[in-house]
């Protein structure tokens, strides 16, 4: 045999005992119930991901292969209806993983023999992490429509009034979760084989693992001091402690991440640093992603977690039995408001401006402010708490309210459009005055930076 024919022979042998082994662990991930999803019934985050590693690693082709064979799996285990169901459930959604490698990598890097993992050093990592989200999304958009189509009789058992609103927040949250976990697998990857070529992969991923860590962090612990204490009329002292929860949380990650990612941890902040010239539209895409799979996965963890110590949900919904019927999560309303749209938009809109105006003051670089930004910003955060608890939960930050709002799902999800348009024109607005009244200002502070360096000299 030559060695060519060798080498080839090889690389087979490679591919299909790679292939062997990441069919199966996806497999065994497939049938492990992990977290159990509001409407009932449960699901298991990354089981696709040994599917997205082959594919990146060993190009479309194969990855379309071992997807396909994986979704015949699903069909023969006995967990779909009809061949129709697996076609539209799996085969569509784990095709387009199986694409990934395809917009990620090289075709040469997809054809060498030695170093299946070195394929990631010839290749971005945000780019492998775009298509992946693309793939993901056509996976879901997959899902939903088997969700419509088969589980209508699920969704009205489950409360909900239509399937495809059913089907959205239950595949929603298996899809954040799966985002979540493979954005830490492909950040590890990169850290041990780091690209051979220059450029700023490695800075990008760790500020956008500092955004997801803060969120994360963010709706963990506010959020949870909320459903551990309650914030209704009848604990007023649930107020002031989830108002604090979520202050001291800015104040302990400003001094934390804050030097890595300068801890937005809000797409509104994110957005109004944009208009002001102080981040690029890239990285803006970057954070709000990081930062709402952050709210995500802290607010999954949540549920999962109350429900294995059998822990009240204080913010949740309970019948005259005293039986709780559906999650609150901390998740933002509109029953302060009496159901008002237009009241629940202007409050999150005015309490957004006033806290991101006052991180724009405290964190504009020509004025000095000494190194108490992050108490001043963790402050705000209490103060516009302390009214707005009593009217929305207090969102003023759209990544905050998506986390919570998909794992409570009824009307918090159908209201959240409120709090993602609501706190972010509040962030806009505030980053356009705070340009406005603070431009003859920084002219003044520059020409005293002047004065000062000429007396020196």
């Amino acid at each position: 045999m030559s060695k060519q024919s060798l080498k080839s022979s090889r690389e087979y042998i490679l591919r299909i005992s790679t292939g062997g082994i990441c069919l199966a662990l996806a497999f065994v991930l497939s049938q492990l119930k992990l977290f159990e999803m509001p409407m009932g019934g449960s699901v298991t985050p990354a089981s696709s991901l040994p599917i997205i590693v082959y594919g990146v690693a060993f190009g479309p082709v194969w990855g379309f292969v071992i997807s396909f064979i994986f979704s015949l799996l699903q069909l023969i285990g006995g967990y779909l209806y009809t061949p129709f169901q697996v076609i539209l459930d799996y085969t569509i959604g784990y095709t387009a993983l199986g694409l990934v490698g395809f917009a990620a990598l090289k075709t040469a890097d997809r054809s060498k023999l030695h170093g299946a993992l070195n394929r990631f050093r010839g290749a971005s990592l945000l780019k492998i992490l775009a298509f992946t989200v693309v793939a993901y999304v056509v996976r879901c958009l997959s899902s939903v429509a088997s969700g419509v189509i088969f589980f209508a009789d699920y969704a009205e058992g489950a409360g909900y009034n239509s399937a495809l609103t059913y089907s959205l927040v239950y595949n929603g949250s298996f899809l954040l979760a799966d985002l979540a976990i493979l954005a830490v697998v492909m950040v590890v990857f990169y850290m041990v084989l780091p690209s051979s070529r220059q450029d700023n992969t490695l800075v990008s991923i760790q500020k956008y693992t500092a955004e997801f860590i803060g969120t994360f962090v963010l709706v963990f612990l506010g959020c949870g001091t909320a459903m551990t204490v309650g914030c209704d009329a009848a604990n007023g002292g649930g107020y002031i402690l989830t108002a604090l929860a979520f202050g001291l949380v800015i104040v302990a990650m400003a001094y934390s991440i804050g030097n890595i990612s300068g801890c937005h941890i809000n797409p509104a902040v994110s957005l109004a640093m944009l208009i002001s010239g102080k981040m690029t539209i890239g990285d803006f895409w970057g954070y709000v992603v990081f930062q709402t799979l952050g709210a995500a996965t802290g607010a999954g963890l949540l549920q999962y977690l109350f429900g294995l110590a059998e822990k009240a949900d204080m913010t949740g919904t309970y019948n005259a039995a005293g039986e709780m019927t559906a999650w609150g999560l901390g998740a933002n309303g509109l029953a302060g408001v009496n159901d008002s749209i237009p009241a629940a938009i202007i409050i999150e809109l005015l309490l957004t401006f006033i806290f991101v105006l006052a991180i724009l003051g405290v964190t504009d670089s020509k004025f000095k402010h000494g190194s108490f930004g992050g108490i001043v910003i963790g402050l705000a955060l209490v103060l516009v708490h302390i009214m707005g608890i009593g009217f929305t939960g207090t969102s003023v930050n759209p990544a905050r309210s998506i986390g919570p709002a998909l794992f409570a799902g009824g009307a918090a999800l159908s209201n959240l459009w409120i709090f993602i348009v609501a706190p972010l024109a509040g962030g806009a607005l505030a980053a356009l005055i705070y340009m406005g009244i603070s431009k003859n200002q920084e002219a003044k502070a520059e020409v005293k930076a002047d004065e000062k360096a000429e007396d020196k000299e």
